[in-house]
């Protein structure tokens, strides 16, 4: 069955994923700024500051950009620099009109970019970066092998709710597969470049019309023929607190993204999630027969290899997680075909992009560079 060879395929993934997986050398210094966007409620700004500073590769500042002085993040920012020992320069963006909020950011926060800025390295606010992450993202653009390096989060427990489970079972499986080169998929919590490269992408300008930072980013590196490094060491802890609907709503939306701006990703992603649970279907059809039993023991005991597999990637990245989640995540796997039904559920809602809502702001989306804001509401936790 096609569902046993898929989850065979991301079982191996996982496999090649840890095999050499070793802690990086530091880099030398390089003069690296740091660019965040930033809106609503960021309770764990004052960790990230603080995991910033205790960085091998220091960075020589951080640029934060908010929305206005009206959003919340402005005052937990404003809160936060006088107990921070990296320089910290706080910027004011304006409204997004024909953008997304978060690129609209980015671009007032590249605007003060200046002469002695060497590298620029894009971050979320809601990542833990180990100490020798910065070193790590930075150390391959030192000898121009690479335009852009990227790596990609590595979610853990914040608040035991069942949303976050969900969400922590489907996304380490991602963050172990291949990165398909031609699909260009950057992640934007976690990727550098040299100046030069900003500037020869003209990425302030793109962000000025672009709801998504992170494609954005792959596909204009993909035109301007920019190789990109995706560093399998580079999976960056990301705490995850959702409730079921949140869960749902982040993974639609990540999906209504890739619809976009990758449309080939997103068919992929809709292939493979509808054959896997097609196996489940063709089980349940089956389910007196030897063979459907069968199956059914092989796909159970492939989730929950996969499952001990990436728990021991994540002690090795670094993070090691609560005692109670590996029991959870294996009781997870046991409800396998509601996972997959999860999955697949949020990448069929993207199916059709007519609107994204993203943070308190509501976006109609006709195409790549065709988007307006059409709506804002209450200021929400930080999300990216």
């Amino acid at each position: 069955m096609a569902g046993v060879v898929i989850g065979a395929l991301s079982v191996l993934a996982a496999a090649f994923f840890r095999r050499g997986l070793t802690l990086p050398v530091a880099v030398p210094d390089a003069a690296v700024t740091l660019v965040m966007a930033l809106t609503g409620r960021t309770d764990g700004l004052p960790g990230l500051l603080a995991a910033l500073q205790a960085q091998t590769l220091k960075p020589r500042r951080l640029l934060i950009a908010v929305e206005s002085a009206d959003d919340p993040a402005y005052r937990c920012v404003c809160e936060a620099i006088p107990n921070c020992a990296l320089p910290i320069e706080l910027i004011l963006a304006g409204l997004a009109q024909r953008a997304g909020q978060k690129c609209v950011n980015l671009a007032a926060a590249l605007d003060r970019l200046d002469a002695a800025d060497e590298f620029v390295a894009f971050i979320d606010a809601d990542i833990q970066p180990q100490p020798w992450w910065l070193s790590a993202l930075v150390s391959p653009l030192k000898n121009r092998g690479y335009g852009v390096v990227s790596g990609y989060r590595w979610p853990t427990i914040a608040r035991n709710t069942l949303g976050a489970h969900l969400i922590l079972a489907l996304d380490r499986g991602i963050a172990t597969l291949p990165r398909l080169g031609w699909a260009q998929a950057v992640w934007g919590g976690s990727t550098a470049m040299r100046r030069e490269t900003i500037d020869r992408l003209a990425l302030a300008e793109h962000f000025r019309r672009r709801l998504s930072d992170d494609l954005t980013i792959g596909e204009l590196a993909r035109q301007a023929g920019i190789p990109v490094l995706f560093r399998r060491l580079l999976r960056v802890p990301s705490p995850l607190s959702y409730t079921l609907g949140d869960a749902w709503r982040f993974g639609r939306r990540q999906y209504q993204m890739v619809r976009v701006y990758r449309p080939q990703l997103w068919l992929l992603a809709l292939t493979t999630a509808t054959l896997q649970l097609a196996c489940w279907v063709a089980i349940a059809c089956a389910f007196r027969q030897p063979l459907a039993g069968f199956a059914a023991a092989v796909l159970f005991g492939l989730a929950l290899s996969k499952t001990r597999l990436l728990d021991r990637i994540g002690v090795q990245l670094g993070h090691h997680d609560q005692a109670d989640i590996l029991p959870l995540q294996l009781l997870l796997c046991v409800a396998k075909p509601l996972v997959d039904t999860f999955h697949w559920s949020m990448i069929i809602a993207a199916a059709r992009v007519r609107s994204v809502a993203w943070g308190h702001v509501t976006y109609r989306v006709g195409g790549p560079t065709a988007i307006a804001v059409v709506a804002r509401g209450a200021w929400q936790p930080s999300e990216h």
